[in-house]
Order: C-alpha cells, then sequence, then structure tokens
C-alpha cells in the first residue's frame, strides 16, 4: 500500500464508499490512481474480493446492487472518452420513457475504447448489456450532464431513439417531454432539418408535425394509445380529462355532447368505484350528454370494433346536433 493510506485501511474503506455513494455506487479507476492506488495496489484488491471489476476500468464494492442511474454511469464510464448515454436510455435518464432494454451508449467514430458493439460486465451477477453506437457528428451543443452523468439533451436522444422506435413510442416519448416541459419544439424541428438521411428522422419529423396538444393531457398509457387509434383512423381528437361540472372526463367531444371512459383493466376495484362511476354516467347522461365507457379488452384486443361503433356514434350524434326540433302533436 502507499505511504498515504500505510496503516490507514480503515479510512481508505471510507473514502472509497464515500466515492461510490457520490457516483451512484460506481468507482472509476481514474478515482482509485487520484486516492493514489497503483495498478498493483488494484488488482490486489480486485484478488482479495475488496473491489469488484465491472468493466476494464469500472469498479464497484462487494455487494453493491447497482440502480439505473449506476448502470448508466457505469456504461458511459466503460466506453471513456467523449462517450455519452443515447437514444432511449438517454431519455430514461432525462425522464420520458421507461427503459428495460440494452443501455445505449454513443461516442465519436474511431474514440471508443471497447472492442465490438455489444458487451456486458465482466461479473456475471451484473446482468446488462451495453450497446455503442459510433457517430461522425456529436457536437458539444448535443451533450448534456444531468445528474453529474454524460448524456446527450433531449432533442438529440429523440433523434436517435427515432431509428429504432415505432411511431407510437415517439408520441408517448414526446408526451412525457412536453408533461415536463423538457421538449424544445423550434430546435428539435431545427435538429431534424438538419439531420436529413439520419435513420428514423423521416418518422420523428412526421410525428412533431402531426402532434396534438391532447396527448400531453393524457395521464396513463392506455389513455395515448386510444388517442393514437383515433388519430390514425381519421376521428375527431377529444378533450383530454376535460372537467365538466364536478366531473372530469376522460374523453370528451363538445361539439357531439359526447363522452368516452375508460376502463383499462375491465373490471372494477371495488363496490365503491364502480357506485362511483355508475352516478357520474347517470348524472352527466341526465345534463344531456352521451355517456360511453371501453374496456381493456376493447381497446386491445377488439380495436376494429371499437373503432367501427365509436365512428357510429359519433354520426349518431353529430344528427343529433344538426336534427331540427320536434314538435309535439
Amino acid at each position: 500500500m502507499s505511504a498515504k493510506w500505510t496503516g490507514n485501511e480503515r479510512d481508505l474503506n471510507e473514502e472509497l464508499r464515500r466515492i461510490a455513494l457520490e457516483c451512484d455506487g460506481v468507482i472509476e479507476d481514474s478515482r482509485l490512481v487520484d486516492l493514489g492506488l497503483s495498478r498493483s495496489m488494484i488488482e490486489t484488491r480486485v484478488a482479495n474480493g475488496r473491489l469488484v471489476r465491472l468493466f476494464r476500468l469500472v469498479y464497484v464494492l462487494p455487494g453493491t446492487r447497482l440502480s439505473a442511474r449506476g448502470r448508466w454511469r457505469a456504461s458511459v464510464s466503460s466506453v471513456g472518452g467523449d462517450a455519452c448515454l443515447s437514444h432511449g436510455s438517454a431519455l430514461a435518464l432525462h425522464g420520458l420513457v421507461r427503459d428495460g432494454g440494452p443501455i445505449h451508449v454513443v461516442s465519436r467514430s474511431g474514440a471508443c475504447r471497447v472492442d465490438g458493439t455489444r458487451f456486458r460486465p465482466a461479473d456475471p451477477s451484473y446482468d446488462f448489456v451495453v450497446e455503442i453506437h459510433q457517430t461522425r457528428r456529436l457536437p458539444d451543443s448535443h451533450v448534456c450532464h444531468p445528474g453529474g452523468i454524460r448524456s446527450t439533451t433531449v432533442d438529440r436522444a429523440l433523434l436517435d431513439f427515432a431509428a429504432g422506435a415505432t411511431n407510437l413510442e415517439l408520441v408517448k416519448a414526446l408526451s412525457q417531454g412536453e408533461k415536463e416541459r423538457k421538449i424544445r419544439w423550434g430546435a428539435l424541428r431545427g435538429l431534424t432539418e438538419k439531420a436529413r438521411g439520419h435513420k428514423g428522422v423521416g418518422k420523428l419529423r412526421f410525428e412533431i408535425e402531426r402532434w396534438d396538444p391532447a396527448f400531453s393531457d393524457a395521464q396513463s398509457d392506455p389513455e395515448i394509445d386510444f388517442l393514437f387509434t383515433l388519430r390514425r383512423e381519421g376521428l375527431p381528437m377529444p378533450m383530454v380529462n376535460a372537467s365538466i361540472g364536478r366531473f372530469v372526463a376522460d374523453f370528451f367531444w363538445a361539439d357531439l355532447n359526447l363522452v368516452a371512459e375508460m376502463d383499462p383493466w375491465g373490471t372494477h376495484k371495488g363496490r365503491e368505484t364502480f357506485r362511483r362511476d355508475h352516478r357520474k354516467s347517470i348524472e352527466l347522461e341526465a345534463k344531456g350528454f352521451r355517456v360511453i365507457r371501453f374496456t381493456w379488452e376493447d381497446l386491445y384486443q377488439h380495436e376494429d370494433r371499437m373503432v367501427h361503433e365509436l365512428r357510429a356514434i359519433m354520426e349518431q350524434q353529430r344528427s343529433l346536433a344538426t336534427r331540427p326540433a320536434q314538435r309535439g302533436f
């Protein structure tokens, strides 16, 4: 051991725990060197089980359970250089998506210090995959450091994410970004214009141009899925979670006096919920609104039928709105 830590094993261990706590459980090789540990000292601690090698120059303390942030930090550190968290992983860090797949890292071409495009931690008890993307263009304006983790910006992450995402996944990311006030629409449009030829850019541009604020008012994935179906089928978009008197309607078409409620799981959670929903429907109907309910099965197992029935109901409501008043006999 170096003279600095001779006889101070306890102090060294405390310092390592402090670094790990500060860095989401991850200890980079450079931090060990800064502490005064030589290469042989680091290897001895690894051999004795007092350090666990996660990647070539990335370590954790024994027994560490890495959070998502810890896995992201370790992955970026393992690639080194100017590497950034990217794609869906960066959007997850920014709070726009839930990402349970491979951890995506982007690096400038030729700057990556690992071989291959996919790799796993050296210790098999840490089961995740890192996927590396190399790019010729990664300007500083596309890089940020949320919580100390080097990452692509929301705009750049959306552009990269679009390469493998579905249109619905893009809508959900944009919706959450708008809710969090993290989407800079002008900058995002400008980025897509400059990125012509980038894989997925056409899909992202399409979703930006067709963006409807109703998506950001949705409070759950089933609500967004329902709105996405409406848009795809050319049905009018409703107001979402709209206040009508003392009630909040999941979906409301004011011009049709039509309310749609979602019961995404197909069942009620209890008698009180059933009673409340029943009372809500009766009171809205009494005020002149037509109320319809869709279940999880309607949305995810019988979508064509749901669309057909909704279109028919809308036509009925539209004809009622234009029908002249009937005179009594």
